[in-house]
């Protein structure tokens, strides 16, 4: 039996504020659902990387999606994905998997920035739950207008889940927060 395995991005708008001092951000995502088909375990586990062995299986090749952060006018950009966590360091797939989300390729106004949280800096970082992203061009807080990136998804799910008599449906829910 095949097991159906999907993730859903679902995205919000996000509106910094109603006050005049405040910038109105949008965001755009390429693609927010990624549908990985359906599988069987026996095709988990033949993914490069995977074995019959391992206590969990990546669900396929990772996925880069294109995001995209518009602004009425030049502000000081941040950015969330506010989803339910699994651990410190990714969010619940399903019932038993999980999902990273990793920003990099930070461009604010056409010009490279680093990424920065709990005092590092990166060019490129995770998305962890309960945590906001800044961004640094030129050794300064990056001020602007639009912030184009890349996110790459990479799911697993335990190998105790992949043994199933009938089809799973697996999602993750979860919304791209701009602001400042």
């Amino acid at each position: 039996m095949k097991q159906c395995f999907y993730l859903a991005l679902v995205l919000t708008t996000s509106f910094c504020s109603l006050a005049t001092a405040h910038a109105a951000c949008q965001i755009q995502l390429s693609e927010p659902q990624v549908n990985y088909g359906a599988m069987t375990r026996g095709e988990l586990v033949q993914h490069s990387g995977n074995s019959l062995s391992a206590n969990e299986l990546q669900m396929g090749d990772k996925r880069d999606l294109d995001l995209m952060v518009t602004c009425d006018r030049p502000t000081l950009l941040t950015l969330s994905f506010n989803g339910p966590a699994k651990d410190a360091e990714s969010y619940r797939f399903g019932e038993h998997g999980r999902a990273t989300l990793t920003l990099h390729n930070v461009m604010i106004d056409d010009r490279p920035a680093s990424i920065e949280s709990n005092g590092k800096r990166e060019s490129k970082m995770a998305f962890v739950a309960n945590n906001t992203l800044r961004f640094w061009k030129d050794d300064a807080p990056a001020i602007g207008s639009l912030l184009r990136a890349r996110v790459t998804v990479t799911t697993w799910i335990s190998s105790g889940a992949t043994r199933v008599g009938e089809s799973q449906y697996m999602q993750l829910e979860g919304s791209f927060v701009a602001g400042q």
